[in-house]
């Protein structure tokens, strides 16, 4: 194995909290401990329904751990967190010194009740389609869909949190988990030590809102970084333009790129905006806009095949519940927005409206969606060239969390928590409990990746 676990066992539960027996197993070749903690699937009904949340615990590598362990929670939607554990454990391997490391698959995914149903065998052109597949879906799995939002999966957290005893969780969560840490922060207060928010968006500011804006923003920093390379500059001198004009010329006229696929414009933007996640495929943009404008398709059929094979099409009903009822991921956004990526943005969010439309609804009282204002110590991560949470995400940073420092590393995308330096950073900052201090000079000489030329 190449982590061995403590071999104490995870502290005693707290007087009256439920107790979760965890049991040693190995979770991605880590020594762990695990269990299944039940729950009422709805909290109104706690005699009715429940379901079994999977538990991972790496104990502290010292004993005895302190006092609060470090929560991992998953992005996604979807996401189930126990899929990290051996990222996490290489990740922040200075915080399991001390700390247990606490993953738990969030209602609905991975092992907890995940709830899925098989894709459609073929395309959905129809409102009625899509409304007979949506209710056929939603009927072919048991239990009560609109039982599996964020805030209900928080309360889940911390009945966990009680039932192992620990006092406090660091929390980390990047993406959507840094709206689940959020929303665990505003239910929970007592039970956070501190907080990593890492891509993140305020909660009460609408995630559509500024998709495509954020988009054209992380664009502009790949061009600005183009052109100041002598060698990507005289490689791709026009590939913006050429991008821009390749999105309003195939939104008229759709591009055959391959023998059994055209590509319109508003499908490119999609394409260039996941590049805009990671700083290693952003790199790559300026050679495939260049040869798609000369009629080479090659870097740009490869990336839409690398795209699709990550794309799980699995109907996630976790994920449904969540994006057709919380207010956070904006729905009601409309343009225009002067982007290369208005169409893109627009075609995402009527993707959604539309089989939302028909999904189960649920209450989501606006108090509950707005920005919790805590002193605990948080600590935001951000890519300078994130396309969809960058930092400007959090506009009342520090009036909301007075406690708060943010760290922006330059040219990168979509969470950068695990990067080398910035992994050190979050264990000085788990290990001290404070954002004070922080030794984040390394941050300054993380560099972006160089651009292929072909």
């Amino acid at each position: 194995m190449i982590l061995a676990a403590a071999t104490a066992a995870v502290a005693l539960a707290a007087p009256h909290a439920p107790a979760l027996t965890l049991k040693p197993c190995t979770v991605q070749q880590v020594d762990a401990r695990c269990g299944t903690f039940v729950v009422p699937e709805n909290r109104a009904k706690p005699d009715g329904r429940t379901i079994g949340l999977r538990v991972v615990v790496v104990p502290a590598r010292r004993t005895p751990a302190l006092p609060d362990a470090f929560a991992f929670l998953a992005g996604g939607p979807g996401g189930a967190a126990t899929d990290s554990v051996f990222d996490a454990m290489i990740a922040w391997n200075a915080v399991h010194e001390r700390h247990d490391m606490l993953f738990v698959d969030q209602r609905g995914t991975g092992g907890s009740n995940a709830m899925t149903c098989a894709p459609p065998k073929t395309s959905l052109t129809t409102k009625v389609q899509i409304r007979a597949f949506v209710h056929a879906c939603v009927a072919s799995v048991p239990g009560d869909v609109t039982q599996y939002g964020t805030r209900t999966a928080m309360d889940d957290l911390d009945a966990v949190r009680a039932a192992l005893g620990y006092k406090q969780l660091d929390v980390y969560g990047g993406s959507y988990g840094a709206t689940a840490a959020q929303v665990y922060l505003k239910r929970h207060p007592s039970s956070v030590r501190t907080l990593v928010l890492d891509g993140s968006t305020a909660i009460d500011v609408p995630f559509y809102g500024r998709f495509a804006v954020n988009a054209e923003h992380a664009l502009a920093d790949v061009a600005k970084r183009c052109a100041a390379d002598a060698l990507c500059a005289k490689a791709f001198p026009r590939w913006r333009t050429e991008f821009h004009d390749l999105v309003a010329g195939w939104d008229k006229h759709p591009a055959r790129t391959a023998k059994n696929q055209t590509t319109t414009g508003t499908g490119l933007a999609g394409v260039v905006q996941a590049m805009l996640l990671d700083a290693y495929t952003a790199a790559s943009i300026p050679l495939v806009a260049d040869d798609a404008a000369h009629g080479d398709y090659g870097p740009l059929n490869s990336e839409i095949a690398r795209q699709q094979s990550q794309d799980n099409p699995t109907q996630e009903l976790m994920y449904w519940s969540i994006w057709c009822n919380e207010p956070w991921v904006g729905l009601g956004a409309t343009g225009p927005w002067h982007t290369d990526f208005d169409g893109y943005t627009t075609s995402s969010v009527m993707s959604h409206r539309v089989p939302c439309a028909f999904f189960p609804k649920r209450a989501e009282p606006a108090a509950d969606w707005t920005s919790p204002r805590s002193s605990v110590p948080v600590l935001v991560l951000a890519g300078g060239a994130d396309p969809q949470d960058p930092l400007t995400n959090m506009p009342r940073l520090k009036q909301d969390f007075p406690n708060s420092r943010a760290i922006v590393v330059p040219h990168y995308g979509h969470t950068v928590g695990m990067l080398n330096c910035v992994r050190d950073v979050v264990s000085q900052f788990v290990d001290r409990g404070t954002v004070k201090g922080l030794d984040t000079f390394c941050v300054g000489a993380v560099l972006p990746p160089g651009f292929p030329l072909g």
